[in-house]
């Protein structure tokens, strides 16, 4: 695939990376030109320097023949304007805009990714805030990725010492699957794996699952070791919109919310618009003011515009007794030290992106699509086409192949864990989890045999 990327910022050098490792031709534009020289020397891609909205540059870039349009700089306007230039001089390109203002995030249509000229349009950073609301609904969870409206959805859960899964091959195991749940990728720190029937699970192993919208996590922790958290009370650090939204959507299952905030006028702003939200002015990273705040409560949220500032204060309110802590932040580093160093659940809106970009790769009928810890797994909501070679065959009998796994079925609008003797019909829909960087292994499933 043939792919424009403008904008080489932490979204766009995201969506470079993955895309590329994809195998796919990537072309990369931005006007700092010291930021061209380093793709240029780390990444196998083509970087031009220059201004995108300048439609000769385009066009040198191979706009008439590209397949996906990534319009991902730090402009909402520019962004827009690329996208109705791209759509003149390519009508049948897949274009992508992103978008960050709260006139935008504001706008029902635009944040659920209206088209704009046959466009789509989205927000990583709203994409993230919706996964942080994601993480408050289920206990314990360190990643919550919901498909279909939470029909099917994956949780991602550290496993306790008292887990019943420990020490013995998953075929000897049948807890899970008895209450509708499979494990569907296994977290060893050092690797990821797509676990079979002979995997052995150790403490402190991090498991993905599939479960649907009606199976009782009550039911799924003891078997994982863990214990339900209580909701005494959820803090936010930060007051910007991120942690506004945020705050709302809490005040609504009637859970008690503080929001730290530095700026006064911000503090009155908030404390206008929000009903049942205590909002307190500070700084949240006044150790005495995280020791008082995080003392008794169930969830403590780091969402300041720093992503440093928000790693320190999860640790920081971790020690001073929050039972929970949720961290934004993009840097790659932090995203694999968070885990180790005692951090519960790290949102990356730049994941969110990748994520969102991927249901765009593929030849077959992709619903959504979304990353998984920390971009290591791809996972895949599509509907099974007639032609594709999954249908009619049990899965036993499919081959899949090696880091592929069919973690989840739909059939008639239910979903079930399918086992060996399933056998899928045109129309059902399946969830695809698979390793980052073999996504033309899904393609080639789901092509004719």
């Amino acid at each position: 695939m043939e792919i424009i990327i403008i904008g080489a910022g932490l979204v766009g050098t995201s969506l470079a990376k993955s895309l590329s490792g994809e195998g796919h031709n990537v072309v990369v534009i931005d006007n700092d030109a010291a930021v061209i020289k380093r793709l240029q020397e780390s990444m196998d891609i083509q970087a031009m320097w220059g201004d995108a909205a300048d439609g000769t540059l385009l066009q040198s870039a191979g706009l008439a023949k590209a397949d996906l349009i990534l319009a991902v700089t730090n402009s909402d306007e520019n962004n827009i304007i690329i996208t109705l230039m791209a759509r003149a001089f390519n009508p049948s390109a897949k274009i992508i805009a992103r978008v960050r203002k709260k006139q935008f995030m504001n706008n029902p249509g635009l944040a659920k990714g209206m088209t704009l000229g046959g466009a789509m349009v989205f927000s990583p950073e709203h994409a993230a805030v919706d996964m942080v609301l994601d993480l408050l609904h289920i206990d314990q969870a360190f990643e919550v990725v919901p498909f279909q409206n939470g029909m099917v959805r994956i949780a991602g859960f550290r496993l306790g010492e008292e887990s019943s899964l420990l020490g013995k091959p998953l075929l000897q195991s049948k807890e899970l699957s008895q209450v509708g749940a499979l494990i569907v990728a296994v977290d060893k720190g050092e690797e990821v794996v797509i676990p079979n029937g002979h995997t052995v699970l150790e403490a402190k192993d991090r498991v993905l699952i599939t479960t649907g919208a009606k199976t009782e996590l009550s039911q799924i922790l003891p078997v994982l070791g863990r214990k339900p958290v209580q909701h005494r009370k959820i803090v936010i650090a930060g007051g910007g919109w991120k942690g506004e939204h945020v705050a709302r959507e809490i005040e609504k299952r009637g859970i008690p919310v503080v929001i730290l905030e530095k700026s006064l006028p911000r503090c009155q702003e908030l404390a206008e618009q929000l009903n049942d939200t205590a909002v307190i002015h500070c700084d949240a990273t006044d150790p005495a003011t995280i020791k008082e705040m995080a003392h008794g409560a169930s969830t403590f949220i780091g969402m300041t515009g720093h992503q440093e500032v928000n790693l320190v204060l999860c640790l920081m309110a971790r020690k001073s007794g929050a039972r929970r802590t949720i961290a934004l932040m993009d840097n790659e580093a932090y995203l694999t030290m968070a885990p180790s160093l005692g951090i519960d659940a790290v949102v990356s809106p730049k994941l969110a992106a990748v994520g969102k970009i991927l249901r765009f790769l593929s030849n077959g009928k992709v619903i959504d699509a979304a990353t998984a810890l920390n971009g290591k797994l791809d996972a895949i909501f599509v509907e099974v086409q007639e032609h594709s070679r999954i249908v009619g065959t049990p899965l036993k009998s499919l081959n899949l192949p090696k880091g592929l796994i069919i973690a989840a079925a739909v059939k008639n609008g239910q979903m079930t864990v399918p086992n060996g003797n399933f056998v899928f019909s045109a129309g059902d829909q399946a969830l695809l989890i698979i390793q980052a960087g073999h996504f033309q292994k899904i393609d080639d499933l789901l092509s004719k045999p």
